[in-house]
């Protein structure tokens, strides 16, 4: 899986870096009439630089975050996440805070 995860990392933003398996999970979500998913997501971490430029046929925009300000948008905003993003954030703050606060900047 992290070959395959390494590899996209390079298709969607074209950069290469170091990843640390955190863990994975399985997700259900109904998005209104639209449809609805059943993923099995694998989660990872890592540092990107600021400044990289997405493949524009993969990802319209792409922009950095820090956490007090992304966790203040999630309670302000939820519906501009996706359901698997807002899952995968819960779990990192409450069951992975310590191997998270590694990659967030001082």
């Amino acid at each position: 899986m992290e070959i395959a995860t390494l590899r996209r990392l390079q298709d969607e933003l074209n950069v290469e870096a170091e990843l640390e398996f955190v863990y994975r999970f399985q997700y259900q979500a109904r998005f209104d009439e639209l449809g609805s998913e059943n993923e099995l997501c694998h989660v990872y971490l890592g540092r990107v630089p600021e400044g990289m430029q997405a493949n524009s046929e993969e990802i319209a925009a792409v922009r950095f975050v820090g956490a007090g300000n992304l966790d203040a948008e999630l309670a302000e905003q939820p519906d501009h996440f996706t359901p698997w993003f807002k899952l995968e954030w819960q779990a990192l703050g409450r069951d992975y805070a310590d191997m998270l606060s590694r990659y967030q900047e001082t």
